[in-house]
């Protein structure tokens, strides 16, 4: 993943020149966000088990939505990952909240960037292959009360420090949790299928919120 490619992204770029200017603050932001974050990953793997049109793993994990047996229609493993940049990085985000709106957006973007860049790594470093793509609670039918079930099934506040809050936001704020099907058919993620398509701002922009160089299908 290219951190500025994928920055721009998040900023809603979808090909436009940069001035000189803008170009050194988005470089300014990237570099700033890799110094303060501290990323931090977690991850399980565990046999996935079909019984009766069920799907289960040996923890208290509930696969049973449309989009996830899609997901994991013909995979024989299960990788449950979660990362995060720190609690240092929500504080500078909230100190440009109060003083730099433009700075804010800017490093809000790279930050999402460096975060999914984080979570590549990680699956880049295991010893599985392929991989279906990163699916999160909160797309698909997937609803986001399974993030309470991954943070659990994790240990994510020993691990790595990272909570939920009663509304299911994520403490620090640039973490993110996955599921991930491993052997089987490689799989691409798509537009189809997603809770948010008919309102999807990316795809109003004609792009994607996963990938710069994929097309979005019609």
């Amino acid at each position: 993943m290219d951190i500025k490619n994928e920055t721009l992204h998040y900023l809603g770029y979808t090909g436009q020149s940069l001035t000189a200017e803008e170009d050194r603050q988005i470089d300014d932001a990237i570099a700033e966000v890799i110094e303060v974050a501290r990323p931090k990953t977690v991850h399980r793997v565990f046999p996935l088990s079909r019984e009766e049109e069920k799907l289960s793993v040996p923890a208290d994990l509930d696969l049973n939505y449309s989009s996830l047996h899609e997901l994991l229609a013909d995979v024989g493993e299960v990788l449950i990952l979660a990362a995060t940049l720190g609690l240092e990085l929500d504080r500078r985000l909230r100190y440009y909240a109060r003083t730099d709106a433009s700075r804010l957006v800017i490093m809000d973007a790279a930050a999402s960037a460096w975060v999914e860049r984080v979570c590549d790594e990680l699956q880049e470093a295991l010893p599985f292959d392929p991989y279906t793509f990163r699916f999160s609670p909160g797309y698909g039918d997937v609803p986001l009360l399974l993030q309470k079930q991954i943070v659990r099934v994790l240990e994510t506040q020993k691990r790595i420090g990272m909570t939920l809050t009663q509304s299911l936001l994520m403490i620090p704020q640039k973490s993110i949790t996955g599921i991930v099907g491993i052997g089987g058919v490689s799989k691409k993620r798509s537009c189809a299928g997603c809770a948010l398509f008919d309102h999807c701002e990316f795809r109003k922009r004609g792009t994607t919120c996963y990938a710069t160089k994929e097309q979005m299908p019609e």
